[in-house]
């Protein structure tokens, strides 16, 4: 299992910087990209996969789910940005689903969310956003609950969450500020390091 395990984290690292060639190459067929990016997610989905068919816990399924509804949502993305933001939460929906199942939240995940929202609207009003400040308000709502549900989760679950919060938060930066430079190479490899981490947390319960 464990060797099945490192293969795909070596095929992930290959599709995330082949991903990352292709995307900045004149000419290359978006269909390719498309292509490249979906399967480096679907690594992280093979070894979650693998986790659900070892121990079988009804909430890893859900996580699994999740894996699979995030690697749609990786290819219907970079052609329809909204329907993909859609499909994304709908992605982390079933994440704090199945973490909800693994641990039930208390008063402490309360107490996390509110922190969170707080450091968010601050974060918001400094960088001045003005346009679809809702949206980007609301997505940052269910990243803030995503993380709070995972806070008490196993290490790896909440390594995960927030790995895959700090990639989305980043990627809300670029789109702000416009610096497509090397914090793109950051904000997606964190995004799939935390799809894996989420991945493995599957083969502990």
């Amino acid at each position: 299992m464990g060797v099945v395990i490192s293969l795909a984290f070596i095929a992930l690292v290959f599709f995330f910087l082949l991903y990352q060639r292709l995307k900045r190459t004149p000419g290359s067929s978006r269909g390719h990209q498309i292509a490249v990016k979906c399967a480096a997610t679907s690594m992280a989905a093979l070894v979650a996969l693998l986790g659900c068919l070892r121990i079988g816990a009804p909430a890893h399924w859900l996580l699994f789910a999740g894996l699979i509804i995030c690697t749609i949502a990786d290819g219907v993305i970079c052609v329809y940005f909204l329907p993909g933001g859609a499909i994304f939460v709908l992605g982390h929906i079933m994440y704090m689903i199945s973490f909800w199942m693994m641990h039930r939240p208390d008063w402490r995940c309360l107490l996390l969310l509110l922190c969170l929202m707080g450091v968010i609207t601050i974060g918001i009003h400094h960088l001045r956003v003005s346009k679809n400040r809702g949206l980007i308000y609301a997505y940052a709502a269910v990243l803030s609950l995503m993380v709070s549900l995972a806070a008490f989760q196993t290490p790896l679950i909440l390594a995960g969450a927030l790995l895959f919060a700090f990639s989305d938060g980043l990627l809300g930066y670029l789109a702000v500020k416009g610096d497509k430079t090397h914090l793109d190479y950051i904000s997606l490899g964190a995004y799939y390091l935390g799809q894996f981490l989420l991945a493995l947390g599957t083969h502990f319960y």
